[in-house]
C-alpha cells in the first residue's frame, strides 16, 4: 500500500458504532478476510460488548459466530483462512472455517479452476455450506459485508450488459438465503418446528409488561369482555395456532373436513448493514482501530471476471458523469422505488377485489376470479374522457396485471424461480382480454386451458369466464417424474411389514427414531417421516398404477371416504400430482430388478393403509407463500358454494362463525394424528 493510499484512507471518517447499530438487522456473520468483511467483525464486536442482549430481527443476541469460506480455489486460500479465523478470534468471535470439497468435479478428472462457470458453482457451494452451517448453529440471520462501492459495480454491470430496470435495483439490503431452496430450516422454512416447542425461541406472544397494562386497563371496566376471550384475540392462546402458516376453511357436512395443510415460514434470511458505506470508510475503520485484514490478489486482475475489469475501468478512468458513482446509486434507488410501487399496487388489487376465491394446500390449487379486477364501474365510464383515458391506462395496467399473475402463480408453481415478466404476456392476453386492445374488434372466444411456469390454468365453467382453477400441470412423460428418498431407519434390511411375534405390536427392542430432516418434494411440500421398523420410503407422485391397490388395502367406509375426498378436493388429474409415500423394498433373489414400491399413504389427506400409524409416523405440510393475499375486507365465500355445494353457516351472537366438525368428521395430514377411520 503506497504512502498515497494511506493519505487517502486516513481522510475517510472511520465508521461509529452507533452509525453500525442503525443498520443492523442480524447477528451472524460471513466472512471473507477482505477489509469490508474485518470492518463489520470489529463493528460488530464492539456492538455487542456495548449492547448486551439487543435485539437483532427479533432476536435476542448475545454472540456472533465468524464463518470463513476456504474456496480452495487457490494454494494459499487455506493458510488465509487460518489467519483470517485467528484475527476473528481477538476480536472475541468463535470462528469456523468452511471448506469447499471439490471432489465430485475432481473424481470426473476435472479440475475446479478449468470450469466456465467456476464463479457461479463457487456461490452455489458457498451458499450451501453457510446454510447449513447456520443451520447447524441454530442462527437465522447472516450478515454479509458488501458496500457501496459493490453496488456500484453490480449495477454498472446489468446496465452494460442490458438489463431492464428490474434488474437494476442492484444488491438487496436484505432477503431470504438462496442456492438452498431444498434446505429445511435454511430457506423459507423451520418457523413451524420453533412453534410446536415448549418454549419457542421466536415468540408472538405480547412482552408480560403489556398484558400488565392491559390488565390494569381493564380491571375496573365491567363492560369489558372476559379475560380468556381478550388473551385469545391478542394470540396469547398457543394452541389457537394463530402463528405465521395457520390456514382455515369452512366445513361442509357432506364432505369429509380435511384440516388445511400448514404453510412453512422462517429460514435464514441475508442482510447488509454495509450497503450505505464506501470501501474508502470501511478501510479507514479497519485502520484507525487496528484491525488486520487481507486482500485477494485475483480480486485485482481484471482478465478473471467481468467485476474485476470493470473495478479496474472504473479505478484507472473518468467515465461520463451518467456512469459514476453518484447517478448510477441513484438509478438504482428509483428502480427499487418504482419496483416497490408496483409488487405494493398489484398487492393491493389482489386483496381489494378479492381475486382468491380459496387456496386449498392439501391438494396445491387456487380458486381465482378476475372479472372485477379491471372492470370500470358505470360511474366511471360516464365521466368525460373516460374512453381515452382507460385506453391510456391500458400498458401500466398490463403490467400490474403481470406482476399480479406472478404472484398468484407462486402459490402453486413447482419451479423455485417465477417466470419473468416478459414470459407472462401470453397468459395475461388469455386472462385479461380487455387490456390485449383486440376485445373491441374481435368476439370474446370462450377461455380455454393452458400452461406456464408448471401451473394448469382451467376455466371454471359453473362461474363466471374469467374465474380459473389454479393446479400442478400433468407431468411430461419426456422428465422424470419428482421423488425424494426418506431414510426412515438407519439399519435398513428388510421389508417394512415385518411383523415380530403376533404381529399385532412393535416389538419392545424397537424404538421410534425422531423426525428425519424435511425434504422439499414437486418444489410444493416439505414431507418427513419418523418410523420404528427397518425401512426405505420415497415420496413419488400419486402413481395410477398404484391407485387401485391402495383403494382396496383401506376398509370400505375409508374407501369411500377417499372417492369423496379425492374428488371434491382434488378433481381430475389433480389427484395425479399429490404426493404419496412409497415404501421401498429391494428384490431377494434378481439382484438387478427394480425395487418393489408398495403405496402407503397420501400424506396430504391424511390416508393411509390401516395399521400403519404403529410403525411410520408423516407429516407434510406445504411451502411458504404470501399469505397476505388471503386476506380481504370482502366477506369470503368458499370454495364449496362457488363450485355449486352448499355452505352452511349458523349466526351466534351477532358473528359469523363456521360449523365446527364433529371429532369423528376431522382428518388431519399427518399420520401422528388419528382419523375416525381408524379408531
Amino acid at each position: 500500500m503506497s504512502a498515497q493510499a494511506l493519505a487517502f484512507h486516513h481522510a475517510s471518517k472511520p465508521i461509529s458504532v452507533q452509525e453500525f447499530r442503525d443498520a443492523v438487522l442480524a447477528v451472524s456473520l460471513a466472512i471473507s478476510g477482505g477489509v469490508d468483511s474485518m470492518a463489520m467483525a470489529y463493528l460488530f464486536s464492539r456492538l455487542l460488548g456495548m449492547y448486551r442482549g439487543i435485539k437483532i430481527a427479533d432476536y435476542p443476541t448475545e454472540s456472533a459466530f465468524g464463518v470463513v469460506v476456504d474456496h480452495k480455489l487457490r494454494e494459499e486460500s487455506t493458510q488465509e483462512a487460518s489467519r483470517v479465523a485467528q484475527e476473528l478470534k481477538k476480536l472475541g468471535f468463535k470462528a469456523i472455517v468452511k471448506a469447499l470439497n471439490w471432489r465430485e468435479f475432481k473424481c470426473h478428472g476435472t479440475e475446479p479452476t478449468t470450469l466456465p462457470n467456476v464463479e457461479s458453482v463457487a456461490r452455489t457451494m458457498r451458499y450451501q455450506a453457510l446454510g447449513s452451517t447456520c443451520r447447524y448453529l441454530q442462527s437465522q440471520s447472516l450478515f454479509f459485508a458488501h458496500h457501496q462501492d459493490d453496488q456500484y459495480e453490480t449495477v454498472l454491470m446489468r446496465l452494460l450488459a442490458g438489463h431492464g430496470y428490474r434488474g437494476l435495483q442492484g444488491i438487496r439490503e436484505a432477503n431470504a438465503i438462496p442456492e438452498c431452496y431444498e434446505l429445511h430450516s435454511v430457506y423459507k422454512s423451520g418457523l413451524l418446528d420453533d412453534q410446536m416447542q415448549k418454549h419457542p425461541f421466536l415468540s408472538f406472544k405480547p412482552p408480560s409488561r403489556e398484558m400488565k397494562r392491559l390488565r390494569h386497563i381493564l380491571r375496573d371496566d365491567k363492560e369489558a369482555e372476559p379475560w380468556d376471550q381478550i388473551t385469545s384475540y391478542l394470540s396469547s392462546n398457543q394452541s389457537s395456532m394463530s402463528f405465521p402458516g395457520h390456514l382455515s376453511r369452512d366445513f361442509d357436512p357432506s364432505i369429509p373436513y380435511l384440516t388445511p395443510l400448514q404453510s412453512e415460514d422462517g429460514g435464514v434470511a441475508i442482510y447488509r448493514p454495509l450497503l450505505e458505506f464506501d470501501k474508502a470508510r470501511l478501510i479507514a475503520t479497519c485502520e484507525a482501530n487496528g484491525v488486520r485484514w487481507f486482500e485477494d490478489s485475483t480480486n485485482t486482475d481484471p482478465t478473471l471476471t467481468t467485476r474485476n475489469a470493470i473495478r479496474q475501468l472504473t479505478r484507472t478512468h473518468t467515465l461520463p458523469k451518467a456512469l459514476q458513482k453518484p447517478s448510477i446509486l441513484a438509478l438504482a434507488q428509483r428502480s427499487k422505488r418504482r419496483v416497490r410501487l408496483e409488487e405494493a399496487e398489484a398487492h393491493r388489487l389482489l386483496v381489494r377485489e378479492s381475486v382468491i376465491k380459496d387456496f386449498d394446500p392439501n391438494a396445491g390449487t387456487l380458486l381465482i376470479d378476475v372479472s372485477t379486477l379491471w372492470r370500470a364501474s358505470p360511474q366511471q365510464m360516464r365521466r368525460p374522457f373516460s374512453q381515452a383515458r382507460e385506453e391510456a391506462r391500458s400498458r401500466s395496467r398490463r403490467l400490474l396485471a403481470a406482476v399480479a399473475l406472478r404472484k398468484l402463480i407462486a402459490f402453486v408453481t413447482p419451479e423455485l424461480h417465477l417466470p419473468p415478466l416478459t414470459n407472462l404476456e401470453n397468459a395475461v392476453d388469455r386472462l385479461f382480454p380487455e387490456l390485449s386492445g383486440e376485445s373491441d374488434t374481435v368476439p370474446a372466444a370462450q377461455p380455454k386451458a393452458f400452461s406456464i411456469a408448471g401451473v394448469l390454468f382451467e376455466p371454471v365453467p359453473k362461474m363466471s369466464s374469467a374465474s380459473w382453477l389454479l393446479s400442478r400441470a400433468p407431468y411430461s412423460s419426456r422428465q422424470p417424474l419428482p421423488e425424494r428418498k426418506l431414510p426412515g431407519y438407519l439399519n435398513y434390511r428388510g421389508g417394512i411389514f415385518k411383523l415380530d411375534g403376533d404381529g399385532d405390536q412393535p416389538s419392545r427392542h424397537r424404538h421410534w427414531r425422531g423426525w428425519k430432516t424435511a425434504k422439499l418434494w414437486d418444489g410444493r411440500f416439505w414431507i418427513r417421516v419418523s418410523a420404528c421398523v427397518a425401512a426405505k420410503f420415497q415420496v413419488l407422485p400419486f402413481l395410477p398404477s398404484s391407485a387401485k391397490p391402495f383403494r382396496m388395502a383401506l376398509p370400505p367406509r375409508e374407501r369411500a371416504n377417499l372417492e369423496r375426498i379425492l374428488k371434491h378436493y382434488a378433481p381430475g388429474k389433480v389427484r395425479y400430482s399429490l404426493p404419496g409415500l412409497y415404501s421401498v423394498e429391494e428384490p431377494v433373489q434378481d439382484q438387478g430388478a427394480e425395487p418393489i414400491l408398495t403405496l402407503l399413504a397420501l400424506p396430504t389427506l391424511g390416508i393411509h393403509v390401516p395399521g400403519l400409524d404403529r410403525w411410520v409416523k408423516y407429516e407434510a405440510r406445504y411451502k411458504n407463500i404470501d399469505a397476505t393475499l388471503l386476506a380481504s375486507g370482502r366477506k369470503k365465500e368458499s370454495k364449496m358454494s362457488l363450485l355449486g355445494h352448499a355452505s352452511p353457516r349458523v349466526r351466534k351472537q351477532g358473528i359469523m362463525q363456521a360449523k365446527r366438525p364433529r371429532k369423528s368428521q376431522t382428518r388431519q395430514a399427518s399420520g401422528t394424528w388419528k382419523a375416525s377411520a381408524y379408531q
